[in-house]
């Protein structure tokens, strides 16, 4: 038994515990929150801290995030329900006891016990206060209930040196049953329900001085209020010179609002002031990538994970970055590397965004759903999900999923392209255009954009929009197959077979693959055979007659063997009647245009030029 008056000895956290509550309960928020976020850094499966966080947010998402966390640690936690409940957002199968008025913690325990004393217990003064104490309780509980929603947790800060990252940790959704995605509907109720956030890997604890301002910039940062993040950062870094995170954020929100050259000068000053910061090389190359996508970032991103070997986040942007200069090896070792380093549905994305480059469509479609599962309100995961149905050609899917990211994001030009292309292949040539020309409007630099118009316009039979799309797509990629081939057949629709012979042997060398190189053969024959070459036509026929099945068609085959035939009886003079290149009549020298295989050109974006109307 404790000796009278004497209080048993508290941990530092039962200590701090009480200080934020006592915090809280002075409407000192700020210093209620920085003391929950360390007692969290040490313990995040205890229910009463993110019960107690939720009471010091300022916003309602931010507590009903901090509520939904305690809830899902412990499914049985009063305050918590209760909150929930009062906030609508506690699952209707739940029935709430009486929200508790007094549920003593182990600390509260034993100094109850050590300051037991019977004969106070009776006094009217006592009673008075246990009344009051009731009272007050009742509405500290209930203002808990009420003042919860959604905080996203700082991240978990290393003590010296640089911050260690957290790869994008999406956690699982707090509320179990979410329903698949299959319509317009179910993401609007989604985006509203938090997942766990990606902590910011550079935010790090800063003194009472400049604590506030730093405090207020990691919230406008979370809200993407980039001007106010740059505003008080200079704060910080005036009020503490030498902090060095606080010239990287303000690098950050110059880049995140478009002022790439500013953010580079940011981060150019963050790194003489400290070398061995790694963020600032991060948000270096980003920035220059940004600013100049032909600009080499390698060395900043390699520099980035030389500094910080878990850096999870370099890893992937430079994965992101190997992807685009197509070392597709290279890519693929940093994403499994960011993989080992954290799960996260931005991993998935990336890996099906390499999958979708090295036209491994089928394992593309499984990485994009595993990234769409993991977190369903993150919006690029229907992008690249579109992008994965249409390349399996599943263009019923596709066009489901894009129409629902364009609901949310309908100022997205990449996403118009690939839209218009899953129309495409399904044959709705008309809405096919109406978003590709949307695609161009928002991005004139977009060659996926003028590539798939040129398609559409070559099926309506409008062969001078085609060609006029084809040769824009060109003027940006001399070097594709795909457009060089469909610039042919739109000249060819035209009857202008010496420029269609002209437009296919510039991308000759373009002819990767067995299919690519029979469809090169069989155009240039029949540009051949129209000129009045039969002899260099009939070497193509007989070429394109010894090609495996799998690298050509039937309709290839047979005009081949039937031009054979022709060619070795006679030579004849060939001459063009007709325009309606579609409808030609089987046995005649034209090809029948078909839609574009859905394993060429996964639409990307790309600069800028003028749409044809």
């Amino acid at each position: 038994m404790l000796p009278d008056k004497q209080k048993p000895e508290l941990t530092p956290e039962e200590s701090m515990f009480i200080e934020a509550k006592e915090a809280v309960h002075a409407n000192n928020l700020a210093r209620a929150r920085d003391l929950m976020t360390r007692l969290l850094q040490t313990n995040q499966q205890n229910p009463e801290y993110w019960v107690w966080l939720s009471a010091a947010m300022e916003t309602p998402k931010e507590r009903l995030y901090c509520l939904q966390t305690a809830y899902k640690i412990d499914p049985s936690h009063p305050a918590a329900k209760r909150g929930l409940a009062i906030l609508g957002s506690l699952p209707q199968a739940e029935v709430l006891p009486p929200f508790p008025m007094n549920h003593p913690r182990p600390w509260e325990a034993r100094l109850k016990q050590a300051e037991e004393k019977p004969k106070t217990a009776k006094s009217p003064a006592f009673r008075l206060i246990v009344a009051i104490g009731a009272i007050v309780l009742l509405l500290i509980g209930a203002g808990v209930g009420v003042s919860i929603l959604t905080k996203k947790p700082v991240a978990t800060q290393a003590p010296i040196g640089t911050p260690r990252p957290t790869v994008t940790p999406y956690a699982t959704n707090s509320n179990a049953d979410i329903p698949v995605v299959n319509t317009l509907r179910p993401l609007a109720d989604l985006i509203s329900t938090p997942y766990t956030p990606t902590p910011i890997y550079a935010a790090t604890p800063h003194g009472d001085i400049a604590g506030d301002s730093y405090r207020g910039a990691m919230r406008a940062y979370k809200n993407g209020q980039w001007e106010n993040v740059a505003n008080m950062m200079a704060q910080v870094a005036t009020a503490q010179p030498g902090s060095v995170d606080a010239l990287y954020f303000i690098g950050e929100a110059k880049r995140l609002s478009g002022q790439y050259q500013a953010a580079i000068n940011e981060f150019n000053t963050a790194i003489a002031l400290n070398p061995k910061f790694a963020p600032s090389y991060l948000g270096r190359a980003r920035a220059d990538h940004a600013l100049n996508p032909k600009k080499n970032i390698l060395e900043d991103l390699t520099k980035t994970i030389d500094l910080d070997p878990n850096y999870a986040e370099a890893y992937m942007e430079r994965g992101m970055y190997y992807i685009e200069l197509k070392d597709f090896k290279a890519a693929q070792a940093d994403l499994q590397m960011t993989a080992s380093l954290g799960d996260s549905p931005m991993v998935e994305l990336s890996l099906a965004k390499l999958y979708l480059a090295q036209q491994d469509n089928e394992a593309a479609l499984e990485a994009a759903k595993r990234a769409n599962q993991m977190d369903l309100s993150m919006l690029e995961g229907y992008l690249v999900l579109g992008m994965a149905y249409r390349a399996n050609n599943q263009t019923i899917q596709a066009v489901e999923v894009l129409e629902t990211y364009l609901k949310y994001q309908p100022d997205n030009a990449e996403a118009f392209a690939v839209l218009g292309a899953a129309y495409y292949n399904r044959g709705e040539f008309d809405k096919a255009e109406v978003n590709l020309l949307e695609s161009l409007r928002l991005n004139q630099y977009n060659v996926d954009g003028y590539f798939w118009l040129g398609q559409t316009y070559l099926q309506l039979e409008k062969f001078d929009k085609a060609i006029s799309n084809f040769q824009k797509a060109r003027d940006m990629d001399e070097a594709s197959f795909d457009i060089g081939e469909g610039l042919a057949k739109a000249y060819m629709g035209k009857l202008e077979f010496n420029n269609a012979y002209i437009a296919i042997i510039k991308v000759e060398k373009s002819a990767e693959t067995p299919q690519q190189k029979a469809r090169f053969i069989y155009i240039r024959a029949l540009s051949l055979d129209q000129l009045n070459q039969p002899e260099a036509a009939y070497r193509d026929w007989l070429e394109i007659s010894k090609m495996t099945t799998d690298a050509t068609t039937d309709e290839m085959i047979q005009t081949a063997l039937r031009r054979l035939t022709e060619l070795r009886t006679a030579t004849p003079t060939i001459t063009a009647t007709s325009t309606k290149l579609p409808t030609m009549a089987p046995g005649t020298l034209r090809p029948t245009i078909t839609p574009k295989p859905s394993d060429t050109r996964v639409p990307t974006i790309t600069p800028k030029v003028t749409p044809t109307p």
